[in-house]
């Protein structure tokens, strides 16, 4: 809505509100409502969040953070209720927001995250976080399995591994992750 100005665009927002064509879900997020057998529609906190944060149909601008990817690659069997992203989208280092009752922390990605580097940039994102204390077999299986699965080779790793902590590769070695790399 460029061409218009933003007392046009909020006036636009409010008759939809009025009208019940548009429904807001949290500050500065609406949705189109969808009747439902049992009432009308709301979207997830996590449909919202995907959608806001981490991708908007080809377009690839977040990951998840530390207790998601914790759970993805089964060093915890806890679903957290804090949500943590790592965006594009975010305006300063770490931010933190409630919505719908669930506390989100929003932190800023090291280097722009697209659809190229998503899945190294996860990698990364993991050793970086991860105690490899904690790094058994059943840990490693799953590393191996997403790294089998999303194709990553060492190039799309070292192409970024520079806005990482040393650490993050240290581990990668350590573990002879970086021998499984294709």
């Amino acid at each position: 809505m460029n061409e218009y100005s933003s007392q046009s665009v909020y006036r636009i927002i409010s008759d939809a509100l009025n009208k019940k064509e548009l429904m807001k879900y949290e500050r500065g997020i609406y949705y189109l409502p969808k009747e439902m057998e049992f009432g009308l529609a709301v979207p997830s906190v996590e449909r919202v969040i995907t959608k806001k944060y981490l991708r908007d149909g080809d377009e690839v601008f977040g990951i998840y953070g530390r207790w998601i990817m914790e759970l993805n690659f089964d060093l915890s069997t806890q679903v957290p209720n804090t949500i943590e992203i790592i965006t594009n989208k975010a305006s300063r280092a770490i931010k933190e927001i409630e919505m719908r009752g669930r506390r989100v922390i929003i932190r800023k990605s090291r280097l722009p995250i697209t659809k190229d580097n998503v899945y190294a940039y996860t990698l990364l994102e993991l050793f970086n976080m991860m105690d490899m204390n904690e790094y058994s077999k059943r840990v490693q299986r799953c590393v191996l399995e997403y790294i089998k699965e999303k194709k990553i080779n060492k190039d799309s790793v070292m192409k970024i591994a520079y806005a990482f902590p040393s650490k993050a590769m240290q581990k990668v070695v350590i573990s002879g992750v970086i021998y499984q790399l294709i």
